[in-house]
């Protein structure tokens, strides 16, 4: 395990082809059926903490909600707020430019903590903070993920992160040598899309070095010909 920073698993649903846009699949009975998998293994491996960036959160779970900037003068300290570090479980977004409409502080029982940059507005901090979200700084115009995660591990004792997308997000963590260990569930059908992202994109301009190389741990077959992979650093 990790010394400073919580050991991070990815898991991801895919297409044969890679792709993860699954709105692009249809919505037959049969389809539908094989995207409920995600969940259902997400819950097998039963870890507290996911982690998410900004549209699949937007996309998924805050359905496009605006930010919310508190009107009047607020001057809000660029510090860390913590508003429940003892939450069983929680909810994790990448949001560097808080564009994120926050109406709660929690999703789906987990409690919100939403990882930010130094220059999103007062007015949209006191928001949070009147809501009681938690927010971290990790840079001061671009996110640094190997903050964020340090952060999320001594302030909020996450000591395991469920890492699931999207493409561009997963790929930033393996960039920076921050995936222990990758789940990928493998549905029986074919994308074949060539504008739909794939599981882990890093842009060419920031890419290190070359390919990862892990190191196969479990192969499992699960209903309806699906087939759950399971993966180490190697």
């Amino acid at each position: 395990m990790p010394k400073d920073r919580p050991y991070i698993i990815c898991l991801m649903m895919t297409s044969l082809d890679g792709k993860i846009l699954t709105e692009k699949w249809g919505n037959a009975p049969a389809i539908e059926k094989l995207k409920d998998k995600f969940e259902e293994v997400h819950e097998e491996i039963g870890v507290k903490a996911w982690i998410v960036g900004r549209t699949t959160m937007e996309k998924d779970f805050t359905e496009f909600a605006k930010p919310v900037i508190k009107k009047g003068h607020h001057d809000v300290d660029r510090k860390d707020y913590v508003a429940n570090a003892k939450a069983e479980s929680f909810a994790i977004a990448i949001d560097g430019g808080g564009k994120l409409g926050w109406e709660s502080s929690e999703m789906e029982g987990d409690h919100v903590i939403t990882i930010l940059t130094e220059g999103v507005k007062d007015g949209y901090l006191a928001h949070l903070q009147d809501i009681g979200v938690s927010y971290i700084f990790a840079g001061e115009k671009e996110v640094d993920i190997k903050v964020a995660v340090k952060k999320l591990y001594s302030l909020f004792g996450i000591e395991k992160l469920m890492l699931e997308g999207g493409g561009h997000v997963n790929g930033s963590f393996l960039n920076e040598s921050l995936i222990d260990e990758l789940h990928q569930v493998l549905l029986p059908i074919a994308d074949g899309s060539s504008d739909s992202s794939t599981f882990l994109e890093i842009d060419p301009k920031v890419k290190k070095g070359g390919a990862t190389l892990f190191k196969l741990e479990q192969v499992i077959r699960i209903e309806d010909d699906a087939i759950w992979l399971t993966y180490k650093i190697k």
